[in-house]
């Protein structure tokens, strides 16, 4: 029989009581669970977290209240806690100290959250699901899933297996009619990321609104061109945050959108979380790993790692295999 885990049960009631209290007093009460997670903070990355988010809660007027109070309004306070605390506590505590133990037996690097092209159309389930087996064996606990025609079955069977990691699925719009949201409505370690900018993107938010899923909006990008107005409509469309997603890599651009990404949120621009994924995930890395040790596979199964696209395949060779060769330590 599996031991109850006291730390996230206390944790949970914690964060619960907080998002009740914040009803009355959603700026005292915000302030107040950003400094308690500084104060009990241990890690490198959770102290650095908390420390952002105790200034950007410095500021009475800040948008960011704003988009507490939306969350608590349009999302399940179930799925908002089991998705913080996996992402918090399983992915940044205790997470990033498994990776940090990782990286000093193991001798390669160990990314924070690992990114998988998967489906029909993509990486078998089989080799998924090892990739992810193993990865959460070195403290990976936070997982960014392309959608090519994934099975929901194969989805739930993920969802199920492992409870405490947090799962974003990028998907189009144009998949609505192959997934039962209703049922994918019962997992509350899912945050469903919809392509914007697609005639079809309002009517699939709408649906995972009407369910209380949580969900985000994601945006390609090539360049800082008429950027601004397009986060501003993403953000319309009611998405806990909205995700920016490179489609290159020129550095030139990259760096240019992650200064913009950094001047919004100190200027408190937008009512939601906005990400510059490519760049806050290396920049989480280097926190925790002190370097830069992302990894993406492919639809083929070649690792991307800051290095490059690699011939090393996790069709042929395991994730431990990959690390070792293309991240050394």
């Amino acid at each position: 029989m599996k031991r109850p885990d006291l730390n996230r049960i206390i944790l949970d009631n914690t964060i619960s009581r907080a998002l009740a209290d914040m009803e009355n007093d959603s700026h005292r009460t915000a302030r107040k669970l950003a400094d308690m997670g500084l104060f009990f903070s241990r890690g490198p990355f959770e102290r650095y977290f908390f420390t952002l988010c105790t200034e950007l809660l410095q500021e009475d007027d800040s948008l960011y209240y704003d988009a507490i109070n939306r969350a608590l309004r349009d999302f399940d306070r179930r799925s908002l806690i089991t998705f913080g605390i996996n992402v918090g506590l399983e992915g940044c505590s205790r997470g990033a100290r498994l990776i940090r133990q990782t990286e000093e037996t193991e001798g390669f690097q160990v990314p924070w959250a690992l990114e998988l092209y998967a489906g029909e159309n993509a990486l078998r389930f089989s080799t998924t699901e090892k990739a992810i087996k193993e990865a959460v064996g070195f403290g990976v606990h936070v997982f960014y899933l392309h959608d090519h025609a994934m099975k929901q079955e194969d989805l739930e069977c993920l969802l199920q297996e492992y409870p405490t990691c947090a799962f974003a699925v990028f998907t189009h719009p144009d998949r609505v009619p192959s997934w039962n949201l209703d049922s994918l409505s019962n997992y509350q370690n899912l945050l469903v990321c919809v392509r914007g900018e697609d005639p079809q993107s309002q009517s699939l938010c709408m649906a995972l609104k009407e369910r209380k899923m949580l969900f985000g909006v994601y945006l390609p990008y090539h360049d800082t061109q008429n950027l601004s107005q397009r986060i501003e409509k993403a953000g319309d469309l009611g998405g806990l945050m909205v995700l920016l997603c490179a489609q290159h890599d020129g550095a030139e651009a990259r760096e240019a959108v992650h200064r913009l990404v950094l001047d919004a949120r100190r200027g408190h621009q937008y009512p939601f979380i906005i990400m510059d994924l490519p760049e806050d995930l290396l920049s989480i890395d280097h926190i925790i790993s002190h370097n830069h040790c992302s990894v993406c596979l492919l639809p083929d199964g070649r690792a991307v790692t800051p290095k490059g696209t690699s011939e090393a395949n996790i069709n042929t060779s395991s994730l431990a295999e990959i690390l070792r060769k293309e991240l050394p330590r």
